[in-house]
């Protein structure tokens, strides 16, 4: 059996009854498609790892100084756009020029780096209600890029690409290609990059919105 490596970046049920009514068939993007909350995303599980000999397991060392794990915090390149339709669309092409963009420390918030408004909300939402809907011109995304480099004895292990926490909506890109997507903000997500991963330099490109369906069902 291979060995999985991991990289390191409410459970509510809704019934509906429809009575005489068809299921409706919806054509918006994923993150205001109730049907959609994630796509190629790897089923929640505990993260264990693998000491490599008895020496290191005796001594408790950390999973964060395992041959297993590669950290992908950070500095990241960074593009704020303050709305949907001003969002960059090719970003997660390898090619794509980003030598304009600026810096940004991951993990972070942004609105506490200097982009947008910080807000804070209780019990009322921060953008007009209309389910499952959130106003493009007023749903900001942030635009990630950075590169990284597979270890040569990593060539026969499984690779997951490991998300600790992403408030909002993300969209996942390796190497030029859609990975996945997932919502869920605090939740952990994961996706199985082998088949995207290629020799030498690889290219990650992440793109967040900052509200999705998703955000009507959070504690706002």
């Amino acid at each position: 059996m291979k060995n999985g490596i991991k990289i390191c970046v409410l459970g509510i049920f809704l019934f509906t009854a429809f009575l005489n009514a068809q299921a409706p068939t919806w054509d918006n993007p994923e993150w205001e498609n109730p049907e959609i909350f994630q796509i190629n995303r790897e089923e929640p599980t505990a993260s264990l790892y693998r000491y490599e000999d008895v020496k290191s397991a005796l001594a408790n060392e950390s999973w964060e100084n395992s041959l297993n794990y590669q950290s992908l915090n950070g500095e990241w390149s960074f593009n704020y756009a303050a709305s949907v339709p001003e969002r960059p669309i090719s970003f997660y092409k390898p090619d794509y020029d980003t030598s304009g963009w600026n810096k940004i420390k991951v993990p972070s918030n942004w609105e506490l780096e200097g982009y947008g408004t910080p807000i804070y909300t209780n019990v009322v939402y921060p953008f007009p209600k209309n389910p499952p809907f959130i106003p493009h011109d007023i749903n900001s995304v942030g635009s990630y890029k950075r590169h990284f480099e597979i270890p040569e004895n990593w060539e026969d292990k499984e690779v997951y690409l490991h998300f600790g926490a992403v408030s909002g909506a993300m969209y996942v890109y390796l190497n030029g290609q859609m990975v996945g997507y997932s919502e869920g903000s605090k939740t952990p997500a994961e996706f199985h990059i082998n088949k995207y991963l290629k020799e030498g330099r690889n290219d990650l490109s992440v793109q967040v919105l900052r509200w999705s369906d998703a955000s009507y069902l959070e504690d706002l």
